[in-house]
C-alpha cells in the first residue's frame, strides 16, 4: 500500500472512531509500527490529527457532529461497562441528574424500577423511564436540539435551578487536563455548567476517544468533577495528567 493510501485510511479511521492505536493500525495494514508512527507525524504536521502516546486523536475541526442515533451505536461495550460502574453508585431515594449523552442513556437503561428521582434534559431518557412506575422523572423542557434529542437554552437552565441533586452523571465532547471539560455548542456547555452547580457529586462518563480532546466551549475544570469513569483504551499518560489536575479516574 502506498503512503498516500495509508494516510487516507488512517484519516478515515481516526475520524470514524475518534482515536486510534498505532499497533492496531499497523497490524490491520500489515506494516511496522514505525511506519505508522511516521505516517502519524506527517498527518499531524498537516493538521489532520493529534498524536498521543501510542496513537492519535481526531482534531476538533475534523470531528463530525454525529446525530444521537449514530452516537448511541458507537463503542457500545465500553459504554456498557461505564454504565455498570456508574449504576453501583446509585442508591434508592436518590435524586440524580443525567444529561443527553449516549453513555448516560446506557446507565438509564440499566436502572431498576426503584424509588428514585431522575432530572434530565434528554428526550430519550424520558422515553426509556416511562415504564418505571417507581421512578419519578422530571424533564427540564426548553428548546429542542434535534441532532442530540436534548432540551437546552434559558428555559432548561431556569428549570434546573429549582432542584438539588445528589449525583450527576454526564459526559462531554472533550476532557483536557489543562483546559478542562468542553462541549461543541455553547448551549450544551451552559446547561452542563448549571447541572454541575446543582450536584453534590459529579460523575463524568467519557470513553477514551474524548480524553485529551479540546472542543469549542469550556464549562468546567477537570477537578470540578468528582470521578471520571473511562474505558481500558484510555491513554495512560493523559489519565496521569488528569489525576495530577485533581480528577479521580476509574478505568472499567
Amino acid at each position: 500500500m502506498l503512503a498516500l493510501e495509508r494516510h487516507r485510511h488512517i484519516i478515515d479511521l481516526v475520524q470514524a472512531q475518534g482515536s486510534i492505536r498505532t499497533g492496531e493500525v499497523a497490524s490491520s495494514l500489515n506494516v511496522t509500527e514505525e511506519t505508522i508512527r511516521r505516517d502519524l507525524e506527517k498527518l499531524e504536521s498537516d493538521g489532520q490529527l493529534v498524536r498521543t502516546h501510542g496513537g492519535a486523536l481526531v482534531t476538533e475541526k475534523h470531528r463530525r457532529e454525529l446525530p444521537f442515533y449514530e452516537r448511541e451505536g458507537t463503542l457500545m461495550e465500553e459504554k456498557r461497562r461505564m454504565a455498570e460502574a456508574a449504576l453501583r453508585r446509585i442508591e434508592a431515594g436518590d435524586t440524580i441528574a443525567v444529561d443527553a449523552s449516549s453513555t448516560a442513556l446506557q446507565l438509564v437503561k440499566l436502572l431498576p424500577d426503584m424509588p428514585l428521582t431522575v432530572l434530565t434534559n434528554a428526550m430519550q431518557v424520558v422515553v426509556e423511564l416511562s415504564t418505571r412506575e417507581q421512578v419519578k422523572v422530571i424533564s427540564t423542557g426548553g428548546l429542542l436540539q434535534h441532532g442530540s434529542l436534548s432540551f437546552n437554552g434559558a428555559l432548561a437552565e431556569m428549570a434546573l435551578e429549582r432542584y438539588h441533586v445528589n449525583r450527576l452523571f454526564f459526559s462531554c465532547r472533550g476532557v483536557d487536563p489543562v483546559r478542562g471539560l468542553s462541549e461543541a455548542h455553547d448551549e450544551g456547555a451552559r446547561l452542563k455548567r448549571k447541572m454541575l452547580e446543582l450536584a453534590d457529586e459529579a460523575i463524568l462518563l467519557a470513553d477514551h476517544s474524548k480524553l485529551g480532546l479540546r472542543s469549542s466551549f469550556y464549562f468546567a475544570g477537570v477537578g470540578e468533577a468528582d470521578l471520571l469513569l473511562t474505558d481500558a483504551g484510555a491513554d495512560r499518560s493523559v489519565v496521569g495528567d488528569l489525576e495530577k489536575a485533581g480528577l479521580k479516574v476509574q478505568i472499567v
